[in-house]
């Protein structure tokens, strides 16, 4: 039987078997999750937190953290930001500080960004020098690199707060790549590679504010309103001008910036939200945290989860996707992160299954993995963390506690790298797990299923493997081969269309 005469059969048999599939009926394959290994480890017993993370889209085993780090502290508190980078897929680390240039250098050198754009590979770390002198800046590391660029002053302010950036097209121009930096005075652009920046945009008062890019250069950026809105600015035009404030969500519960009262321990807990946009679709995908409700413990805080399908000018009824224990923990301090595949991938702390009411003087936390195959209808978590870890041990030895604002997670390709504190071994130390999809024979869009939407890739890489490849970068071609012969071709036809009639 000639070769196309075979993939004409594949169709008929394809299209017979479509008919009788139930939807439901398709076969999942779950992550797995590696070990936890420490990041930070040049920094010896030293305070560390606040995470952000970022991985290579064209190399998935390569991926950085950063972190608040208190390494160079003495008599007094010195802080600066430190970074870890691991080309094998978070087997192994190198860390050290990445310092603003020495004219802006100061003894508070902090709020870590990070970002990585999918046209060059190339990945970005940041932060803000806090003095008069300081102000916003970043390094670049190319791709395959294991040390960053000088860094350069993205924008020399005594008064910047909480930054975070992003890396995408600019709107109309595919092959390009546009970066952003946005903090509370505005939002700042990049066309050279972060070598210059522009002039800040401003968008208003608020904290939190944090940028993602659409699949087309579209702008969004999130941020809360130190009231009750969690709210979103948008830009069509590549940051140059943006829209009207839209509510994402109103929130049920409103405290301060400085108030940990909802939580047990002497931290603060700012409630900030966190954007993901799917690559593929431009869904739009929004977590906050909020009170539920009030019991014998105190404040119930959940995470909540809305999307929106039309580019944020709407947005679902926000839903609590976090699992819990009798009597209720809280969850907070959540990182959103959308896949190339459009899968979600969720890290955040928990106090559930230890009872404990607020107005604790420590606080036991552990850390949470969850992901969802199905655009959030339904979420799937895991303990990180071994054991709870305590809130007192923040490795500051004051009367307040500072576990940090957030925490961090990365994607790319089929890996996922939440990048978390934990003090489980009696002091603040930086940790990261390597999640993996595995490869599923028969899942050829790489979806995590095996199912009809599988048949026409199977097809192209039999006919076109070129063009397969093209079509789905991110894929393995090696997953059709079904029957383990080590090749992909016409004998992979039959145990192929077994496969997915569930045979």
């Amino acid at each position: 039987m000639r070769h196309f005469d075979c993939l004409t059969d594949l169709r008929i048999a394809a299209a017979t078997t479509a008919a009788l599939l139930i939807p439901s009926l398709t076969l999942a394959v779950p992550p797995v999750i590696g070990p936890q290994v420490r990041i930070d480890v040049g920094g010896g017993t030293f305070a560390a937190n606040e995470t952000s993370a970022a991985a290579n889209p064209l190399d998935e085993l390569e991926v950085v953290g950063t972190w608040n780090d208190w390494r160079r502290s003495t008599a007094s508190e010195i802080i600066n930001m430190g970074v870890a980078v691991s080309l094998n897929g978070g087997t192994t680390w190198t860390d050290f500080l990445v310092r603003p240039p020495l004219a802006n250098q100061s003894n508070v050198e902090g709020d870590p960004m990070t970002c990585s754009d999918p046209r060059t590979g190339n990945i970005w770390v940041g932060a803000i020098s806090f003095a008069g002198n300081g102000g916003l800046y970043v390094a670049r590391k190319n791709i395959g690199a294991t040390t960053f660029q000088p860094s350069v002053m993205a924008r020399v302010t005594s008064s910047a707060d909480k930054c975070w950036m992003t890396a995408g097209p600019i709107p109309g121009n595919p092959n390009s790549t546009r970066l952003y930096i946005a903090y509370n005075q505005g939002v700042i652009r990049s066309d050279d590679l972060g070598a210059t920046w522009s002039a800040p945009v401003s968008l208003g008062s608020g904290l939190g504010f944090l940028p993602r890019v659409g699949p087309a250069g579209e702008l969004y950026v999130v941020y809360w309103n130190a009231g009750s809105g969690m709210i979103l600015r948008r830009s069509f035009d590549g940051g140059l001008t943006f829209g009207a404030a839209i509510t994402i969500a109103t929130r049920l519960d409103v405290w301060g910036t400085q108030d940990g009262t909802r939580f047990p321990g002497r931290y603060r807990a700012p409630s900030l939200g966190y954007l993901a946009v799917d690559p593929n679709t431009g869904t739009l995908y929004y977590v906050y945290f909020d009170t539920t409700n009030i019991d014998a413990n105190g404040r119930n805080v959940n995470l909540y989860f809305t999307k929106s399908t039309t580019q944020g000018a709407s947005w679902s009824v926000p839903v609590v996707i976090n699992g819990d224990t009798v009597p209720a923990g809280d969850q907070f301090f959540n990182w959103l992160e959308c896949d190339s595949q459009g899968r979600l991938h969720l890290v955040f702390n928990d106090t559930r299954g230890i009872v404990q009411v607020d107005d604790n003087i420590n606080g036991m936390h552990n850390c949470y993995y969850s992901y969802s195959d199905d655009a959030g209808a339904t979420w799937n978590e895991t303990r990180l963390t071994p054991n709870a870890w305590d809130s007192n041990n923040d490795g500051l030895n004051r009367s307040d506690q500072f576990i940090g604002d957030y925490l961090s997670l990365a994607v790319a390709g089929d890996r996922a790298y939440p990048c978390y504190l934990s003090s489980q071994n009696g002091n603040a130390d930086i940790f990261v797990h390597a999640i993996v999809r595995p490869h599923l024979l028969g899942d050829m869009n790489c979806d995590g299923v095996v199912d009809i939407l599988d048949i026409n890739p199977f097809i192209l890489a039999l006919s076109d493997p070129a063009a397969y490849a093209a079509a789905w970068p991110d894929c393995d071609i090696s997953n059709g081969d079904v029957n383990g012969d080590g090749n992909v071709d016409i004998l992979d036809i039959n145990p192929f269309t077994a496969l997915i009639a569930g045979g």
